[in-house]
């Protein structure tokens, strides 16, 4: 018999951008830097639709430094995508 309870993850995006929903993660390494990375996920005609590890990971001495990376590079990547489809 399993034991274990069902859990719910709430996540809360980063950021919204052009209609995109921008997650971030980061973490403290053992050498004292910080690696963060992304995914995104937007509601299509087709419902949601996820990209996992859209962005990064980038390393750099802050946290908040290796989060803005990844935000600024999903970023470029939906413009990217935006512009493809135009």
């Amino acid at each position: 018999m399993n034991s274990r309870l069902p859990t719910t993850i709430e996540r809360t995006p980063t950021m919204r951008y052009k209609n995109y929903d921008i997650f971030v993660i980061a973490f403290p390494r053992p050498d004292g830097h910080w690696s963060a990375s992304g995914e995104v996920q937007k509601y299509g005609a087709d419902g949601l639709e996820i990209a996992q590890q859209f962005s990064g990971p980038f390393m750099a001495n802050g946290e908040t430094e290796a989060k803005l990376a990844v935000i600024r590079d999903a970023k470029m990547k939906i413009d990217a995508i935006l512009a493809e489809l135009n």
